[in-house]
This record gives structure tokens, sequence and C-alpha cells, in this order.
């Protein structure tokens, strides 16, 4: 452990005083439950009622709790036990490590990811630690276009900022392992030569001084193994996407700084924005690969909790520190955007239940494969306490005297189900309150949110919204759950990032199902009591109105209509860091052309011939990757008598093979002196 490391006993009582009032409340609102069910006999939809109530309540119950210690440890303003910070003094003292940054990315927007890096490049530049950190990005894209607009975008990179021997650019041919796997790679082509390595995502941003702090809390700290900067959504402009970033400035912080104060250094790895601990991560946090075919075999998809917990297991401390700060990335522009990400971190999150009784592991890390499966396996348990009331309320309406209970099927003791239902409401917003509160206490900050009244209205309105689509999400993660376990498996494809409107006739096509549910739980209701329908309604509304929800809130028309009026602001975009004005400058000033075939450009351009064949050749192994038939092919087509359109296979084939685009543009060359 670090020199100032937490104790066993401060950690158990922070622990206990969450998790054991997360018990007790959870038990409290189920004996209650079980007291409402009760009161006339209990059916067997009432016990499974009861059972699945009991689990979705307890889960309420901990983010409630996790809450209420953020919240208390952002009054009180102290440091997390256990970390030695540094002194002025030392603070002051140029690092003596060595960092890399690296930026995996895969079929990305070129221009968003090399503004990215030259604005974190810049911004480690300004705090004059530059000579400790190297960058790169690792490329997995397998279009053709892509790859060679990566190519162009680097080396205009590096000629603007002077990063030769300092930015490196790579792109793999074998995407064995996807994300984790392309991370590994790096460290065994050069992770040996860094001390610690920060891991971010294609849409990541971070500024220099975080990224100083880091490394050096890292150095006097040497049995720290990961630090995890939480990443604050910013940079999107439709109404979504402004939600999710208000949410995420106003909520966040306060669930952010709960999960740091009782989790302390055995907190979690969210696979970006975080700094690790190279040679301990290369050592001890090779994934395995598990049993069995996809979705719950195969490579790891979430690889993040699996190398916190085995960092931990190898003696290595895992802090998440809400306080550091310039982090950042971008929320999905849209409802659908966010479930497509969903759907894998879904498949993902479900592969941890094999590993939950691997050896040797930490308990807390054992928790944290669990609360990740909770989280989407909350949705469909939600769906299932919905079905089963319904259930429980037509069998009571059907065999049971239907005057025998105020509001038949729902509750017998219609005072005390409210009572019940209003502390579920208040544990699932206490959260939003609690940030709303910190916000409004900090003068400064709710002014540059709009002030405060506007900062009350926003909170309102996103949770108005917010409500109305959690239904939706809960039948997408149901939809994802019940898909893994039937055998699904996911696709790996880059994210939608760019802002872009939603067809109406897309959200009607992906929210028909949606809508059709919603008839069918208002039809069901219905046939109990209009009372019980009249509970229902704010579940049936968000399902009802899926396709107007969705659509709306996909465009930045709207998005931008609420920023002029002082909605949904955060203080990063009224009063905007400098890396983030950098990032956004940078990336309207050198826009990447995505030219329409890439074969074409290497071939006709003299500047992408030459920068491609120097990289093909600083990689000599890349040409036996090269699909034989692809070739044949595509030399065919390029050398024949007249040029043929090449596939995208063939276009991948031709630009890994240096004499076949030698010979190609020899010849093309030929022809137009001739």
């Amino acid at each position: 452990m670090d020199a100032h490391s937490f104790s066993p006993e401060s950690a158990g009582l922070r622990r206990a005083g969450v998790l054991g009032l997360a018990a007790v409340v959870t038990v409290a609102g189920t004996l209650e439950m079980h007291r409402l069910l009760s009161a006339q006999g209990t059916s067997a939809p009432e016990v499974l009622l009861l059972v699945l109530f009991a689990l979705c309540f307890g889960w309420i119950a901990l983010s409630f709790w996790t809450a209420v210690a953020g919240f208390l440890q952002s009054v009180v303003g102290e440091r997390l036990p256990g970390p030695r910070y540094p002194t002025v003094d030392e603070e002051a003292v140029p690092l003596h490590s060595r960092t890399s940054v690296v930026m995996p990315i895969h079929n990305e927007d070129p221009a968003a990811v090399f503004a990215n890096v030259q604005a974190t490049y810049e911004s480690v530049a300004a705090t004059g630690h530059l000579d400790a950190f190297d960058f790169y990005v690792l490329s997995d894209s397998t279009r053709a276009e892509a790859w060679v607009a990566e190519e162009l975008a680097w080396s205009d990179l590096c000629r603007r900022v002077g990063g030769q021997g300092r930015i490196f650019y790579r792109r793999r041919t074998d995407n064995t392992g996807k994300k984790a796997g392309n991370l590994g790679d790096f460290c065994e082509r050069w992770g040996r030569r860094y001390d610690f390595t920060v891991v971010l995502d294609a849409d990541s941003l971070m500024d220099g001084r975080t990224l100083v702090k880091m490394a050096r809390l890292m150095e006097l700290n040497p049995r720290t193994g990961i630090i995890q900067a939480p990443p604050l959504c910013v940079g999107r402009a439709t109404l979504f996407a402004r939600l999710q970033q208000f949410a995420g400035r106003v909520y966040g912080p306060v669930v952010a700084a709960g999960a740091a104060a009782w989790q302390l250094g055995e907190s979690n790895y969210w696979g970006h924005n975080a700094i690790l601990r190279t040679e301990a991560f290369i050592n001890h946090c090779g994934l395995p690969v598990l049993p069995g075919k996809q979705p719950f075999g195969g490579h790891i998809l979430s690889h993040d909790f699996v190398e916190a917990a085995l960092m931990r297991r190898a003696g290595y401390t895992v802090w998440l520190m809400p306080e550091l700060g310039g982090s950042y990335e971008q929320p999905p522009p849209n409802l659908l955007a966010y479930a497509q990400r969903d759907r894998r971190w879904c498949q993902g999150n479900l592969q941890h239940l094999s590993l939950v009784f691997a050896g040797g592991l930490h308990p807390l890390s054992r928790a944290h494969f669990l609360m990740g499966v909770m989280s989407y396996v909350a949705s469909p348990l939600w769906l299932l306490f919905l079905l089963s009331g319904l259930a429980a309320a037509l069998h009571d309406r059907f065999f049971l005297d239907p005057h025998l209970f105020e509001v038949p099927g729902l509750a017998y003791d219609a005072p005390g189900a409210l009572r019940l239902f209003t502390v579920s409401m208040g544990m699932l917003f206490t959260p939003k309150l609690l940030g709303l509160t910190l916000a409004l206490a900090r003068g400064h900050e709710a002014r540059r949110m709009g002030g405060r009244v506007k900062l009350v209205l926003s909170v309102l309105a996103e949770s108005v919204l917010a409500s109305l689509l959690a239904p939706v999400m809960m039948l997408f993660q149901s939809h994802f759950v019940f898909g893994t376990l039937l055998g699904y498996r996911v696709n790996w494809s880059s994210q939608q990032r760019e802002d872009a409107d939603l067809p109406w006739s897309e959200g009607l096509r992906r929210h028909a199902a949606h809508m059709a549910v919603g008839v069918g739980l208002t039809a069901a209701a219905l046939l109990v009591s209009p009372g019980l329908a009249a509970w229902l309604a704010p579940v049936v509304a968000g399902l009802l109105l899926a396709v107007p929800l969705t659509v709306l809130t996909a465009r930045a028309s709207l998005g931008t209509w609420a920023a002029r009026k002082g909605l949904f602001l955060i203080p990063e975009e009224t009063e905007p860091p400098e890396v983030l004005e950098r990032a956004q400058g940078i990336t309207e000033e050198h826009a990447v052309e995505l030219v329409p075939d890439a074969v074409e450009r290497v071939l006709t351009d003299a500047k992408a011939h030459a920068l491609h064949l120097a990289l093909l050749e600083s990689q000599p192994g890349l040409s036996l990757d090269t699909p034989p038939a692809a070739l044949e092919s595509a030399r065919r087509k390029l050398l024949g008598g007249e040029p043929e359109p090449l596939s995208a296979q063939e276009k991948v084939a031709a630009l890994l093979d240096a004499g076949t685009l030698a010979e190609a543009r020899e010849q093309r060359l030929t022809r137009a002196v001739s």
C-alpha cells in the first residue's frame, strides 16, 4: 500500500455506512411491500412481484446512499484518505517519469480525433512538462478511406506542432481483441518504455494540467495502479446531448464523489481518461479469453472492470478522483446512438458473470462486476416487476371480490402504497436535488448555468424528459439483456458522434414495438380499473410518445434554442476551458477530407504516396496480412489496360502492398507523360 494509504477500519466504516444503510432501507421497503401484498393472501404473481421489488428497490437504495455520501464528501471538501498528494514544492519539480498518452480509434472522423490530440498536446506543452509525455494514435480502422485520411491528418499535425518523434501513428491490420487488443498490442511493442500510460477514447480530450497531476500522483504513490479522472460530457448541440451534458454536470459529481468516498482504493476503471502504471498493467492485467462462443465467451468486451480487478488482485490500488477535473468526452447525439452504445456495453457487462467467482479477487472487485451487471439487468427486472404487478392485479380482479380494495389488484392499503411509492420516487430524485443544491450554493457556477432560476427550470425540465425517456430505455435494455441470453452478439462498429437529425421514418421503425407495448399496458390496466391505468400513466406516456421524443430530441436546432433560452447550460459552455476552445477551433480550421477512393489518393497524390509507403516500411510485417486473392484481383484491376473500380477488400489489400502501389503509380506517371 502507499505511504498514506487508507486504513481498513476507515474503509470499513465508510462502506458499512453506505452499504449498511442501503440494506436496512431495502429490508424495510420489502417488508412494507410484503404487508401490502399479503392483506388478502399472496398469489404466485405477487411472490414474484415481491422478489423483483426487493432487487429493484435495493438498487435504488444503493444509488441513493451513494449520492448522500457524495453530497457529504463535497460539502466537507476533504481529500480522499489514502493517496499522498504533492506539496507546493513538489508540484514545481519536473516530472522524472515517462508517460505515454494513447488514443485507440476505429473508423472515426480524423479531423475531430487529431484536433483533440493537438489540443491535449499543446495543453501539456503549456505546463512545461512536455518532455515527460509521448502521444500515440492507435488505429484499428478497417475502411481504406479512413486509414489514408488518418495518415495525412497525423502528418499535418506533426508538422503544425513540431511533433516528430513525440506524436506517433500506428494502424493494425489484425483487429483481434478490439480496443483491449489494440491497447495490448501497444503494450507489447512500446509499453515498457514508459512508466505510466494514459488511455483515451476517440472522443476524449484532457487538460494538460490534469495529465501532469495524474503522473505526479502516480510518482508519489508507487502502489497505485490506476487513477480514473471521471470525464465530463461536452461538445454536442442536440437536445438529447444537452440533456446528458447538463445531467452529467449537475448530478454526476455527486454520484462520482459518493462512489469515490466509499470505494476508496478499490474503485473502478472506466476504460478511458485514466492513467495506468504500465509495468503493473502489462504484468498483471492480461485479459483471459473466456471459454465458449459469444456472446458470453470469447474476448471480453468490457475490459476495464476486469483490468481494475486484476490490478487490485496484484496488490495495487485503483482510485476514482473526481476532483482532478479537466477530463472530457462527447455524449451520443440521440437516443438511438445511445442505445447502440449500450448494446455493446450490455454484452460486455454480462460476460462478467463468469468472473464473479474468479480466484484471488478483492470482494469489492466482485461487487463491481455485479453492479455492472445490475446496471443493465435492472431494466428487465423493472419490466418483469411491472408485468408481475399487472398479472397480480388481473388475478385479483377476476378471481377475488373486486370490492375488497379501493384500487383492485394494486394495493389493499392505498395510503400505504402511496407512501412506499413516494419513498421510492424520493430516493430516485434525491441525487438530482443534491446536485442542484450544490450548484445553487456555488453562486459563480449557478451564474454560468444561466442563473439560479434557469438552473432550477432546467432541472425540472430535464427530470420530466428523462422520466419520459426512461421507459423506452427500459425496453431497449431489456431487449439487449434477453437478446444476449438468447445468444445474439454485437457487431463492432464505430459510434455515431456527429449531430444529425433523425428522420421520422427511422423513429417509427425503431419504436413501433415500444408503442405497441404502451398500448398493451394501457389496455391491461383498464381491464383492472381506471385507477391502475392512472398509476401506469408515467410509464405508458413515455412509450406512446417514443417517436416524437426521439426525433425531436435528436435535433440540434432545439438544443440551440434551449441554450439561447438559458436552459441546460453548463459552465464549460458559457465559459469554456482553453483546451475545449482550442480543440473546436482546430477542428474547424483543419478539416480532413475523406476522399471517395483512398487508393486513387495514394496513387495520384505524391505526398500521400510517399507517406503511406514510409509507414508501410516502418511495419514490415503488414504485407503478410494481405489476402492473396484480394491482392491478385486488385493488381489485375490496377495494372490492367484500363483501371477498374476496386471493392473495399481490394482497396485494403492494395494499400497493404507497397510493390503494387509503386507499380501502379509508375504506370500512371508513364501514361501521363506519354
